[in-house]
């Protein structure tokens, strides 16, 4: 239950941004974008650094950093998966029960033989689509449905 609450809250708090729809949507989708990488528990605090660059909504950027964070293992295979689309040679990671974390970001960052090449080009891919998917995502439902949204969530 405190769970629900506290994703309410959030919610609550991220619809009633006095920000523009394009600060808060350019917040989110840029906020995202450190769930890609293997940041080691400081995601939200590198979104709220390119938030604060790009000066764009900081609690926007840090709630899109906190979206993220529990989706790391599908995130790291679909790096693998979006990078071996451009390479010939087989990546070592086929499956989420194959992602042990701490052996994986050894593999990706010890050699360019290991992977770390598909690995980083299919995190460029994978974060500049889905910056792109969210900020339409967000700027849609800030634009059109903001109200409504509130209106719903408080009860």
């Amino acid at each position: 239950m405190k769970w629900k609450r506290r994703s309410k809250y959030y919610l609550v708090r991220l619809f009633r941004l006095k920000a523009s729809p394009h600060q808060v949507a350019m917040g989110m989708a840029l906020g995202f974008v450190p769930n890609w990488f293997p940041t080691f528990g400081i995601g939200p605090v590198l979104s709220a650094g390119i938030a604060k660059a790009a000066k764009v909504n900081l609690i926007a950027a840090v709630i899109g950093g906190f979206i993220g964070a529990p989706l790391w293992p599908f995130f790291f295979l679909l790096n693998y998966k979006v990078g071996s689309l451009f390479h010939p040679k087989p990546s070592k990671v086929t499956g989420i029960q194959e992602v042990e974390y701490l052996e994986a970001v050894n593999d990706t960052v010890d050699s360019w033989h290991s992977g770390s090449v598909q690995f980083l080009e299919g995190a460029l891919i994978n974060a500049f689509i889905s910056s792109i998917i969210i900020y339409f995502i967000v700027y849609f439902l800030f634009k059109k449905y903001r109200i409504p949204i509130l209106t719903k969530i408080r009860y």
